[in-house]
């Protein structure tokens, strides 16, 4: 009797594993934008978004995001590097203007392969943010995006 329910028992667990979804053991790094951003908080005034970046591993350092802001600007295509400023809250950062007021503006934010573009309105606010994916094993990994995806983008932003 005991050999029988020992048996049952594997079969049960072998079962439950076949028909379980398989999971991701360490999930990657994501990223989320906050807009608009408090006005009463000194670390945060005057900032365009914040980034919110966060890892299975733990806390996101300032060096580990790289950022630019992509444009048209008189009909040239432009590319200016971000500075992100910490905030009083870890994995916390700030994102102020530093790209021209003119032309059409996007912006590219990465943590290792994950990357966001956050796009704006005629006004100059956050219209859109996107973490382009791709789905793996039935889950949507974020991936890393190529200069056409970017170009594309800033295109269809300019009508």
């Amino acid at each position: 009797m005991r050999a029988l329910m020992l048996g049952l028992g594997l079969t049960l667990a072998a079962a439950t594993a076949a028909f379980a979804q398989p999971a991701i053991a360490k999930w990657p790094p994501w990223l989320s934008i906050e807009t608009p951003v408090n006005p009463f908080d000194q670390t945060t005034r005057g900032a365009v978004m914040l980034v919110h970046a966060r890892t299975h591993d733990g806390v996101v350092k300032l060096s580990d995001l790289t950022g630019s802001a992509e444009g048209i600007e008189n009909g040239r295509r432009r590319s200016i590097a971000l500075r992100f400023d910490a905030t009083a809250q870890p994995g916390v950062f700030a994102v102020r203007r530093q790209w021209p007021e003119g032309g059409t503006w996007l912006i590219r934010i990465a943590l290792e392969r994950t990357t966001a573009i956050v796009t704006f309105d005629s006004a100059g606010n956050v219209a859109s943010v996107r973490v382009p994916t791709n789905l793996v094993q039935g889950q949507p990994i974020p991936r890393a995006v190529a200069a056409q995806e970017i170009d594309s983008t800033l295109a269809l932003s300019r009508r």
